[in-house]
C-alpha cells in the first residue's frame, strides 16, 4: 500500500490518511467554539445546496411552463425518450452545479482565510502586516478596511512613543534646573540667591505646564477629529485680530496684512484650533525676523489661503518637511519644544487642509503657506 505524508510529514498508510481526514472533516462539523477555524468544506457543501436548490426551482418552473404549454403526455413522453431517462440530465445539473459553486466560492474564501489571517496579526500587535487587496466586491472593502486600520493604528504607536520619548527628553531640563535650585533653597547664601532660586522654580514649573498642555493638544489631535466643533466665521475680522492680539510678540516688527477677501465673508472652521496655528505661525515669524513680516489672505480655487513671510534666515530645502514632525526643533536656543508646527499641522488636517513650507516670495525668510476649504457660510 502506497505510503501517504499526513501531519507532520510523517507517513501513513491509504486507510490511516482517509481516517484522518474523515476526522478532521467531522470535527470542523461538529465544533461550535466562537474561535474554531472556518471549514472549507462546510461552507462549500451550504453553498453548494443553496445554489443546488435555486437550480431544482429554476428546473422545475421550465418544466412546468413547459408541461402547460406542450401538454404533460408530450413532456413526459420527451423524457422517457433520453438515453438513461431523468439519471444523466440529474448527474449533469449536479456536476455542473457543483463545478460552478466551486468556482464562485473558492476565491472567496481565499480571501476570507486571508483576511482572518490579517486580523490574528493585527489582534496581536503585528500592525505592519497588510491584507491582499482583492477585487471580490464581497472581501474588497473589507480587506481596504482592515488596512486602513492597520495603517492608523502604525501611525498611532508611532505618534505615541515619539511623544513619550519627546516629553521623557524636554523634562528632564527644566527638572534639572529645578533640582539644583531645591539644592541652593537648602542653604541660600544670600537673600538674592534665595530669591533667584525661587524665580527658578517658577520658570520651571511655567514651562512644564506649557509642555503639558502642548503635549495633551498634539495627543488630543492625533487620537481624534474635531471637526464637530466647525463654526461661522468672518474671516477678515478674525485675521485681524489674530494679528493684532500677536503684535506684543513682534512690537519692533513691521507687519503688512494684506487681506484679499470680502468682509462678509464668513468659513467654517474651528477658532480656537485656528487661532492657534496662526497664532503659532506669527510666534515664529516674530522670533525669526530681523525687520518684516508679511501676511496675506486670500480665497482661490474655494480654499483660504494664508501665506505668513518674514525676513529672517528662512528655512533649508531638506529641513521644510522635517520641521513639521513633534519635537523637531532647527535652532535650539530659541526655546520652545518642537510642537508647535507639529500641532499647527494636525489642525490643518482635522480641517481637510494642509501647511508647507514653501519658496519665499516677498521677503528673503521662510515663508508657511495654510490653506483649507472655505466652505463658505
Amino acid at each position: 500500500m502506497t505510503p501517504v505524508s499526513g501531519q507532520g510529514g510523517a507517513s501513513l498508510s491509504a486507510y490511516r490518511y482517509c481516517r484522518w481526514r474523515w476526522l478532521r472533516f467531522r470535527r470542523a462539523w461538529t465544533d461550535t467554539r466562537a474561535d474554531r477555524v472556518p471549514s472549507w468544506s462546510k461552507l462549500y457543501l451550504r453553498a453548494y445546496l443553496h445554489v443546488l436548490g435555486l437550480v431544482l426551482v429554476v428546473v422545475a418552473a421550465v418544466l412546468t411552463m413547459l408541461g402547460s404549454v406542450l401538454g404533460p403526455g408530450f413532456l413526459r413522453q420527451a423524457i422517457a425518450a433520453l438515453p438513461g431517462a431523468v439519471l444523466p440530465i440529474g448527474v449533469t445539473v449536479c456536476a455542473a452545479t457543483a463545478w460552478a459553486t466551486y468556482r464562485w466560492i473558492r476565491p472567496i474564501w481565499l480571501d476570507l482565510v486571508m483576511v482572518r489571517e490579517r486580523a490574528i496579526d493585527f489582534t496581536g500587535g503585528r500592525f505592519n502586516t497588510r491584507a491582499r487587496e482583492s477585487h471580490s466586491v464581497f472581501i474588497g472593502p473589507l480587506a481596504r478596511t482592515l488596512n486602513a486600520l492597520a495603517e492608523r493604528m502604525e501611525r498611532l504607536i508611532a505618534a505615541q512613543r515619539d511623544l513619550t520619548n519627546g516629553i521623557s527628553h524636554e523634562l528632564r531640563t527644566p527638572l534639572a534646573r529645578t533640582r539644583f535650585a531645591l539644592e541652593v533653597l537648602r542653604e541660600p547664601g544670600s537673600a538674592g540667591e534665595y530669591e533667584s532660586a525661587i524665580a527658578s522654580i517658577e520658570q520651571d514649573v511655567t514651562e512644564l505646564d506649557e509642555l503639558i498642555d502642548m503635549s495633551l493638544t498634539y495627543a488630543r489631535l492625533e487620537y481624534s477629529s474635531l471637526q464637530s466643533n466647525l463654526e461661522p466665521t468672518p474671516l477678515a475680522a478674525w485675521i485681524e485680530a489674530q494679528v493684532r492680539d500677536s503684535a506684543v510678540l513682534y512690537a519692533d516688527k513691521a507687519v503688512a496684512l494684506t487681506i484679499d477677501v470680502d468682509r462678509q465673508v464668513r468659513v467654517a472652521m474651528d477658532k480656537r484650533l485656528m487661532s492657534y496655528a496662526i497664532r503659532n505661525l506669527l510666534r515664529n515669524a516674530g522670533k525669526y525676523a530681523r525687520a518684516r513680516i508679511d501676511i496675506r489672505l486670500a480665497i482661490a480655487h474655494g480654499n483660504v489661503l494664508i501665506a505668513v513671510e518674514d525676513d529672517g534666515h528662512g528655512v533649508s530645502a531638506q529641513e521644510r518637511e522635517r520641521i513639521f514632525d513633534a519635537f523637531v526643533r532647527l535652532d535650539r536656543h530659541t526655546g520652545g519644544y518642537g510642537l508647535g508646527l507639529a500641532i499647527t499641522r494636525q489642525v490643518l488636517h482635522a480641517h481637510n487642509g494642509r501647511i508647507a513650507a514653501a519658496d519665499p516670495q516677498i521677503l528673503p525668510g521662510a515663508r508657511f503657506e495654510l490653506s483649507w476649504p472655505a466652505a463658505q457660510m
